[in-house]
């Protein structure tokens, strides 16, 4: 069976050799995600090369997206190691740097005592703390009451669920990140703590044109703006950690059905992420929840899920990777019984729009085996993907980072392929990966889309049906 759902998984220490990468590749991954708030660069650049080992033996093109860390705001350090905040009590946060403890700590935002205001809310411990601001003294410090109080680590993580930082989402240490992506072998950024599309578009000033980025959603700020951020990013991620934390999580598989659904509107790629396979971490057999929760992502509409600790520190990488294909696939078989009708409405151009609705109009009405597409940047790959065609879609394209790319989108098969002269040759081209695939047969019909000039972007305008010999 041809899995069309995406696998996207993190890289750590459990799967950074080049056997284990392969073995989770042959499971069902087709990205791998390399994550920045971890490790130094000699160790990314180890997995980068291993990854690349892996897509040279195998043959099977693979992406690689760098995972920004962004402005994640953490506990400073606290004497012993922690304290007991009391639920009742007062405790004050200093702009510098201080020993915490008890009735005073600091945080790494120094400036995290300008933004906050008189009774918003601070979150500390993934929640489990919850503070109220009840003096604010910019610049030196603020003091909060503590609504409820535990047991504060250093470095726990803080969120400010009411307030908007007036600040990039790119720290120094994302840009000195970033220029050390542009000079190495990635394919995809995601952007973490997006607020506003000011945020993407800055990143994009200092990537290529072609790397893609992905706009990771984990505040309720980006929420509010989705519409301006979708515009301008290359996809969403739903990262349902942070946001669980800033925002009720009862609320947080509606934002993922509105923000999958939004993707596949505007044609924008779609990853749901995070604690998909949780208790996979440590044993061989997921929980009957979250069996449900990647069925339900895939029947969202999302192109990809992720794992995370999963695979990276996970005692059962490759089986959590198995796992996922299963479940994808199952849904899928699902999905093509019970097809949703979803109307893209953004394109590079409304013919590419109207090809692609055609496509899935045709299909719909005759026994097409696969659909064929030549693309030069992956963007009509895109638009095909949101139809959620119960057909493989074989994309060529002779640009290396567009194939990688398009492994991130629903149902897309990528081979990279040189620019032909003329149409017949998209065909004779198309038939002969289909039938190497074993996507089609000889005898069947396939729908082939390209465009004049061929491998021009925005060139979309031919769609044929064609018999395969």
């Amino acid at each position: 069976m041809i899995i069309r759902t995406k696998i996207v998984a993190t890289v750590g220490p459990a799967c950074q050799d080049q056997p284990v990468l392969a073995e989770m590749v042959r499971a069902g991954v087709d990205v791998f995600r390399i994550n920045f708030s971890h490790g130094d660069e000699s160790t990314r650049a180890a997995a980068l090369e291993a990854i690349r080992g892996v897509e040279a033996e195998s043959g099977q093109p693979l992406a690689v997206m760098a995972d920004l860390c962004g402005p994640k705001i953490r506990v400073g350090m606290m004497a012993g190691g922690g304290s007991q905040l009391a639920t009742g009590g007062r405790v004050e946060i200093r702009r510098d740097p201080v020993a915490g403890d008890a009735d005073v700590i600091s945080t790494t935002l120094g400036e995290l005592v300008d933004n906050v205001h008189l009774g918003q809310t601070l979150l500390l411990d993934e929640g489990g703390i919850r503070l109220r601001v009840a003096e604010a003294h910019p610049p030196e410090r603020i003091v909060c009451q503590i609504v409820r109080g535990g047991l504060l680590g250093s470095g726990k993580g803080v969120h400010l669920p009411e307030t908007e930082l007036k600040l990039s989402a790119l720290t120094e240490k994302d840009r000195a990140d970033v220029a050390w992506i542009v000079q190495r072998d990635f394919d995809l950024v995601a952007l973490s703590f997006v607020q506003r599309p000011a945020d993407v578009r800055e990143l994009r000033s200092l990537l290529p044109e072609q790397m893609w980025i992905i706009a990771k959603i984990e505040r309720p700020q980006a929420l509010e703006r989705i519409d301006g951020i979708v515009e301008v990013a290359d996809g969403l991620m739903v990262a349902r950690g942070d946001l669980g934390v800033e925002m009720p999580l009862p609320q947080v598989p509606l934002a993922q059905k509105r923000l999958v659904g939004l993707c596949r509107r505007r044609g924008r790629a779609c990853i749901v992420a995070t604690q998909m396979l949780e208790s996979m971490t440590r044993s061989p057999l997921p929980t009957r929840a979250e069996v449900s929760d990647i069925a339900n992502a895939v029947l969202d509409g999302s192109d990809a899920v992720m794992l995370s600790g999963e695979t990276a520190v996970g005692a059962y990488p490759v089986q959590a990777v198995a796992m996922m294909n299963e479940i994808a696939a199952a849904a899928e078989v699902y999905e093509a019984e019970h097809p949703s009708d979803v109307r893209v409405e953004c394109a590079p151009s409304p013919t590419t729009a109207a090809l692609a609705a055609a496509v899935r109009a045709v299909i719909d009405r005759e026994p097409i085996a696969a659909v064929a597409v030549f693309t030069a940047t992956g963007t009509t790959a895109g638009m095909l993907a949101k139809q959620r065609l119960a057909v493989p879609i074989l994309a060529m394209s002779p640009s290396l980072r567009a194939v990688r790319q398009m492994n991130l989108l629903y149902g897309v098969r990528p081979v990279r392929e040189a620019a032909p002269g003329h149409t017949r040759e998209v065909l004779a081209m198309a038939g002969g990966h289909l039938k190497a695939m074993g996507l089609a047969k000889p005898g069947e019909k396939v729908a082939v889309v390209s465009g004049r000039p061929i491998g021009k972007p925005g060139a979309t305008n031919t769609l044929v049906i064609h018999t395969l010999g």
